[in-house]
């Protein structure tokens, strides 16, 4: 199971990476993505009378979408890569960023008016490279966070769209089923057996927004809000018996250069 779904997820991200480097899907208008690479740079150097130090730190984050947008049915995908490492002298490089999420959403239309949708949506959550987490190795879907949630809800155009700006928000509520993907990170759920945080289902809250606007050829604003609240069992009388998870993007684009 666990490699099968590695290969169809790497599979989905190289097409999403790709697919704004292919003429024919520009003719499509139904069909819209976007990809907003930006790679960051800090070099310190500090002297002292018996000793000098020096380091490099470098973060890279690639967010990428690919929608199609019908009449009755719609898929929405994004995709957020990010990297980082710091760099010392005489010393290996550490990780400090790494996040690979992954949200899949086609819909379809129930009621014309008032604009009605059914959503499933699934959410992968995890890390690209070998790390450490509470004094356990961790790597590639080891730990991974699986969700999909089966919700009813809108999607609602803001303003009117045009190519030069796009305002839209999906929100809705409905029931979600999380898994943990692990291969050797021991959960607490393996350590104490009465613990219920390896699979968690219950009621959803869903909040999705996108703002694009072009301020000429070369400059534009992208914004982005990703957010889904899990509400386990007793809820109201627990909060801690809940799971908010969360994405913002916000990107300046100038040229080729991306903030």
């Amino acid at each position: 199971m666990r490699k099968v779904f590695t290969g169809v997820l790497w599979i989905f991200a190289i097409i999403i990476l790709f697919l704004p480097l292919s003429n024919k899907a520009q003719d499509q208008k139904p069909f819209t993505f976007g990809m907003h690479p930006s790679l960051w740079f800090t070099y310190t150097n500090s002297s002292q009378a018996t000793s000098e130090n020096e380091n490099m730190q470098w973060l890279l984050s690639l967010p990428a979408n690919f929608n199609y947008a019908g009449k009755n049915f719609q898929f929405d995908s994004d995709v957020f890569l990010q990297y980082g490492q710091i760099v010392k002298a005489n010393q290996h490089p550490q990780k400090t960023q790494d996040n690979l999420i992954l949200n899949l959403m086609p819909s379809i239309r129930l009621l014309k008016k008032p604009g009605v949708r059914l959503f499933w949506q699934t959410k992968v959550e995890t890390q690209m490279k070998e790390g450490v987490l509470d004094n356990q190795k961790t790597g590639f879907l080891d730990p991974g966070f699986l969700t999909h949630t089966l919700f009813v809800g809108n999607k609602n155009q803001l303003i009117t769209q045009t190519e030069k700006q796009t305002f839209q928000i999906v929100y809705g509520v409905g029931y979600s089923y999380q898994q943990v993907l692990k291969n050797h990170f021991q959960l607490l759920s393996d350590i104490q057996p009465n613990s219920n945080n390896k699979n968690i289902m219950g009621s959803t809250a869903v909040f999705n927004l996108g703002y694009m606007q072009k301020f000429n050829r070369l400059m534009s604003i992208d914004l982005a809000f990703n957010s889904l609240l899990l509400a386990k069992k007793d809820f109201f009388k627990n909060t801690s018996n809940s799971r908010f998870t969360s994405l913002l993007l916000a990107n300046l684009n100038i040229g080729m250069f991306s903030l």
